[in-house]
């Protein structure tokens, strides 16, 4: 009896032990200090994004039973090894368990069943930091015009695409091959950077999924001007201070060695602004209050931006983490849509910007150009359905095209409809129009002959 007993209270005691190791095992507290304090940016991160009350195991082993999460950690025993010897510095998850068994979890598999509106304030670093509302619908659903129905954006986590890529960011896709509803196949390679028929035979085909877009939702890493004209559109800084927008940039990009550092630089910034302009606080003392309490009540915030935006490593910055989200600053929706894959025929993986979203409204002063009203509701003619179309569209433009455009006057003014600012007001790194245009003319060629 008394074995027994000893055994009973052994197993229980044993029982505890294991379950509170487990549930410690995959708590935050354990990734962020425990294993991950090697890199500190990722945890804060996450802390900082949509998903910051999202464990992490349920994202990197999955939302699976306990079995089965056993089963999954234990198959990552080489992230253990990193943990003596070293991470790579950005660091990348290889253990993420995808989409279907992490995200779907908490989203729903269903189809989106409308379009959004997509609206956010773009501040410039002039004296008066001029303000520009920039609206989009984002097209989820895809678009409708009588019977004709373009697929909406979830068919490309569908299990119709698989890719290859040569990194583990996936930055560079180099093949695609695209499974239709009837079961067809077509194939797109990469015209700058092809592969021979071997390395696509012996490559890693990868099915797309959520997360080879939404990549960083889990730990975003915002661009330091997003920050701020986030801060100037919600009042947090007043947009009638004189360069307020070009003085936080620039003290956000600065170079520090710890926290307080970035702190004491966050004061000595409010310093030399009181002093390049001493009279704000007579002719606008409202303002001059509320930026000194902003300064005052978030200097924690501002520095915890600097390390964001900078980090503690001279070598890792928010440029280290790609967001495939968008297309701007990284490449993004321009890995498959730049122009550079295409088929047999040279037919380009469509770069028809208005598939995706609508042509961006800028609005100034919250007035609707007339312009742009006269179009919401128009059909684009079968030229515009070109997937090259974007490549040569300033060569194809002529007088029939004022009856819905009205007087062509291509620029960024936004005074006319072609002027937006919104399209070219931007320098599109990622976008290949060479190896679109070069694909028009194959496909003309072709044509022709």
């Amino acid at each position: 009896m008394i074995g027994g007993a000893a055994f009973l209270a052994a197993f229980f005691l044993l029982g505890t032990i294991s379950i509170a190791g487990w549930e410690y095992s995959n708590s935050d507290n354990f990734c962020a200090n425990a294993c991950h304090d090697v890199h500190p940016e990722e945890p804060y991160a996450h802390q900082q994004g949509h998903h910051a009350e999202v464990a992490c195991v349920e994202c990197h082993i999955g939302r699976l039973s306990t079995f089965a999460s056993i089963g999954e950690k234990s198959g990552h025993v080489a992230h253990a090894w990193m943990f003596v010897f070293g991470y790579e510095r950005p660091l990348h998850a290889p253990s993420f368990s995808g989409a279907r068994d992490s995200c779907e979890g908490c989203h729903t598999k269903q189809p989106h069943r409308h379009n959004v509106v997509h609206s956010k304030n773009i501040f410039s670093t002039d004296r008066r930091n001029s303000k520009k509302e920039l609206t989009l619908t984002m097209r989820l659903n895809g678009r409708e015009f009588d019977e004709e129905n373009h697929r909406g954006v979830n068919w490309h986590s569908s299990g119709a695409i698989r890719f290859i890529s040569d990194d583990p960011q996936n930055m560079q896709i180099r093949w695609v091959e695209v499974t239709a509803p009837d079961g067809t196949t077509e194939i797109y390679n990469n015209v700058v950077a092809p592969l021979t028929a071997d390395e696509i035979e012996q490559g890693d085909k990868k099915v797309m999924d959520c997360s080879d877009c939404h990549n960083r939702a889990g730990h975003p890493f915002t661009n330091p001007e997003e920050e701020i004209d986030a801060a100037l559109s919600d009042g947090r800084l007043n947009p009638r201070m004189p360069f307020v927008k070009a003085r936080v940039l620039e003290l956000l990009e600065q170079d520090f060695e710890s926290e307080d550092e970035a702190k004491e630089l966050v004061q000595q910034a409010w310093d030399k602004y009181q002093k390049d302009f001493p009279d704000i606080k007579e002719e606008d003392p409202e303002s001059w209050s509320a930026a000194q309490e902003y300064l005052e009540e978030r200097q924690e915030l501002m520095a915890n931006l600097m390390v964001r935006s900078r980090f503690l490593d001279e070598n890792v910055s928010w440029r280290s983490f790609p967001d495939h989200n968008g297309h701007k600053l990284d490449p993004g929706c321009f890995r498959c849509h730049s122009g550079r894959l295409q088929n047999a025929n040279a037919t380009p993986i469509t770069v028809n910007c208005t598939n995706c979203h609508s042509v961006p409204l800028i609005r100034k002063r919250g007035r609707i150009p007339d312009y742009f009203l006269a179009l919401l509701d128009m059909r684009k003619p079968d030229s515009h359905q070109d997937p090259a179309f974007i490549a040569d569209h300033m060569n194809l433009a002529g007088e029939e095209c004022t009856a819905c455009h009205e007087e062509i006057r291509f620029g960024a003014s936004d005074r006319s409809y072609c002027s937006n600012s919104g399209c070219h007001g931007d320098v599109w790194e990622f976008l290949d129009l060479d190896s679109l245009r070069i694909a028009r003319d194959v496909a003309d060629l072709t044509r022709d002959n």
